[in-house]
C-alpha cells in the first residue's frame, strides 16, 4: 500500500539526484572556462537576493542549480496541493475530510540533450493521500477532480499519469505520443481548468467529460495551427490508463478517433475563440460498463449492446475585458454544449457556462476567481431501465471559488458547490479549503 509521503520523500530523492548529477558536472565546466579577470570582476553588477514573497518556488534557485537544469533543457516543478472540503447539507454524511496531492511535473528540450531539435519529453509523477468527499451526497460530478485520480485508496493513489514524447515540426505543427494526462491538458483552458488544482474543483469545469476520453489515455495526438483556426486530431485507446501500463495489451477494445477546429474570434476588439469537437469510437459497450470514465459512475449491465459510439460539442470562450498593461489580468466567459449516442455512453448531454478572471480585487493581480453552472443529462435509456430500482435524475450545479495568492508559490483558495444531484432528493452543500504549495 501507498504511503501518505512517499512521494515527498520520492521528491527529495530525485531532488537529490539531480544535484548530485549537477555537483559532478559544474566543476568541468568551470575548469573549461578561463579565470576571470579582475575588470571582469568589477563588471558585474552585484545581484540582488530574492525574497520568499519574491521566489517563484518556496525553495528557490537550489543555489543555481535549478537556473543551471533549465539552460541545459530540463525544468522540473514539484509541488503539494492540500484540500479541506466536507458536505455540511445534503443526503449522507456531514464530515469534512482532508486530503491532498503530491506531484511532479519534468520537461525536457531534448534537443539541449543531444537529440533533434524540437523533440522534448513530459513525465508527470502523482500521489494522493487522505480522503476525498467525492461521491457524498449522490453526485454523478465528481466535486474534487483532484483527489479523484489517479485514486484515493491503497496502490491506486500513486500513478506516472504522463510519459509521452513532443515534436514540434516548424512553428505550425506539433505532435504528441505516448501516455497523457488529459486533466493537464486541459488545465490551460482560459477561465476554467486548471486541473482542480489552479481554478475550479469540479470536474465539469476543471476537465468537461464526454464519456469517450479517458482521464489517462495513451496514443497521439497532431496539432495543426494555421492562421484562420487550430485543427486537432487524436487517435487514441479507449481503455483508461489510470494505474495501467499503456502496452498491456493496447487497443485491445478498439480505436477512439477525435478531431477539433478551433477559430480565433475578436468581439468589440477583446480576444476569445470558438470551436466544435467531435468523436467516434468502435469500443464495446454490450453492458454500458465505463468505470473508468469520469462522470457516472457504474450501474448495473442491463441496456443492449452497442458497439458505435459518438460525440459532438461546442465550446467557446470570450475577453470581457483585458488589461491592456498586463495581457494576464482579464474577465471572460466560457461555455460548452455537449450532445454524445446516449448509449451505449452513460452521460447523454452536458452544458455549462460561467465567467472567470485574475485580478478581480485592485492591487490584487495574481488571484484568479470563476463562477459556474452545469448541467448534466444522463442516458435516457439508462434512466428507463433503471428506474424499478434506481431513480437516476437529471443533475444540475454551481460553483464558486476564488484563489488569494499569498506569495508567487502559495496559494490560499475558497470554494463552495451547490448541486441537485442525480441520485438524492436533498441539494447538497460542498464548501473546501485549498492550499498550493510550489516547491
Amino acid at each position: 500500500m501507498a504511503r501518505p509521503m512517499s512521494v515527498t520523500i520520492s521528491l527529495l530523492v530525485i531532488a537529490s539526484v539531480a544535484l548530485l548529477l549537477v555537483a559532478e558536472t559544474l566543476p568541468a565546466a568551470a575548469q573549461e572556462r578561463s579565470a576571470p579577470t579582475t575588470s571582469n570582476r568589477t563588471s558585474v553588477e552585484p545581484t540582488r537576493k530574492v525574497g520568499e514573497g519574491e521566489r517563484d518556488t518556496l525553495t528557490g534557485d537550489w543555489g543555481g542549480s535549478r537556473t543551471w537544469l533549465r539552460e541545459h533543457g530540463i525544468t522540473i516543478a514539484p509541488r503539494v496541493t492540500q484540500f479541506y472540503q466536507g458536505m455540511p447539507a445534503g443526503d449522507g454524511d456531514h464530515s469534512f475530510e482532508y486530503g491532498g496531492k503530491a506531484d511532479l511535473l519534468l520537461n525536457a528540450n531534448m534537443a539541449k540533450l543531444g537529440f533533434w531539435d524540437g523533440l522534448s519529453m513530459t513525465v508527470h509523477a502523482e500521489e494522493n493521500f487522505g480522503h476525498s468527499v467525492n461521491g457524498f451526497g449522490g453526485t454523478i460530478a465528481p466535486v474534487n477532480i483532484a483527489l479523484l485520480f489517479p485514486g484515493i485508496e491503497g496502490p491506486d493513489r500513486y500513478d506516472l499519469s504522463s510519459v509521452y514524447l513532443g515534436q514540434k515540426l516548424g512553428d505550425s505543427v506539433s505532435l504528441l505520443f505516448g501516455k497523457i494526462n488529459m486533466i493537464d491538458l486541459a488545465a490551460s483552458k482560459p477561465f476554467m481548468g486548471g486541473a482542480g488544482i489552479d481554478s475550479f474543483w469540479n470536474v465539469v469545469f476543471a476537465a468537461p467529460p464526454s464519456g469517450l476520453v479517458p482521464p489517462y489515455l495513451f496514443g497521439t495526438i497532431l496539432t495543426v495551427r494555421t492562421k484562420p483556426a487550430t485543427f486537432g486530431l487524436w487517435v487514441y485507446d479507449p481503455n483508461s490508463m489510470v494505474s495501467k501500463s499503456p502496452f498491456d495489451d493496447p487497443f485491445a477494445n478498439g480505436i477512439t478517433i477525435r478531431g477539433n477546429v478551433d477559430f480565433p474570434v475578436t468581439i468589440a476588439g477583446r480576444k476569445g475563440h470558438q470551436g466544435f469537437v467531435g468523436l467516434w469510437s468502435n469500443e464495446p459497450g454490450n453492458d454500458l460498463d465505463l468505470s473508468d470514465e469520469i462522470l457516472l459512475p457504474p450501474f448495473p449491465s442491463t441496456l443492449r449492446q452497442n458497439n458505435r459510439r459518438h460525440y459532438f460539442a461546442y465550446v467557446f470562450d470570450q475577453y470581457l475585458y483585458q488589461s491592456e498593461e498586463n495581457p494576464k489580468e482579464g474577465i471572460g466567459l466560457f461555455g460548452q454544449f455537449g450532445i454524445s449516442d446516449g448509449n451505449p455512453t452513460r452521460l447523454y448531454w452536458l452544458a455549462f457556462a460561467g465567467v472567470g478572471g485574475t485580478g478581480l480585487i485592485p492591487g490584487r493581480s495574481q488571484d484568479n476567481w470563476g463562477f459556474g453552472y452545469y448541467y448534466a443529462v444522463p442516458s435516457p435509456d439508462l434512466r428507463e431501465s433503471l428506474a424499478p430500482i434506481e431513480d437516476i435524475r437529471i443533475e444540475q450545479g454551481v460553483e464558486i471559488f476564488y484563489n488569494f495568492a499569498l506569495t508567487q508559490w502559495l496559494v490560499l483558495g475558497l470554494d463552495l458547490q451547490i448541486i441537485q444531484p442525480s441520485l438524492a432528493d436533498e441539494t447538497a452543500v460542498f464548501t473546501g479549503l485549498r492550499t498550493v504549495t510550489r516547491f
